[in-house]
């Protein structure tokens, strides 16, 4: 009985890229006319594009740095549920409760500074925390 380094191997007879193509001629004949930028990209930055804009009046570190008290979720728990989140809002709404400033939460939160502000500041323009 030959081992599995002995057996021939014969290339599919079917391009393995066909089914790739064949699904995004799909998805465009789906949304055949664009409503906006953000329908052409994957859902993560769709999700970034779709954002509401932030005032552009500070940087976030300034922003930052005017922020005074402790963030809390000023938010109820099933509303919390019910929005569109990713893993990072979400882990950093989890350090937010009441107990640490903002500085802290960023410093335990491992991510970058710019991306940890950028994600504290909307979290807080959307009304989902308030600093007391």
């Amino acid at each position: 009985m030959p081992t599995a380094s002995e057996r021939p191997t014969v290339p599919p007879s079917f391009d393995a890229l066909d089914p790739e193509r064949d699904s995004e001629v799909h998805v465009r004949a789906a949304r055949p006319h664009p409503q906006s930028p953000a329908d052409e990209l994957p859902a993560s930055e769709t999700r970034i594009a779709a954002r509401p804009k932030l005032n552009n009046a500070l940087t976030d570190e300034a922003w930052a740095r005017q922020t005074t008290g402790e963030p809390v979720v000023a938010i109820s728990n099933a509303l919390l549920r019910s929005l569109p989140l990713d893993h990072r809002a979400g882990f950093l709404l989890s350090l937010m409760d009441g107990t640490m400033d903002l500085e802290t939460v960023v410093d335990l939160s491992a991510m970058p500074r710019e991306d940890a502000l950028q994600i504290a500041r909307c979290l807080h323009e959307l009304g989902i925390i308030t600093f007391r």
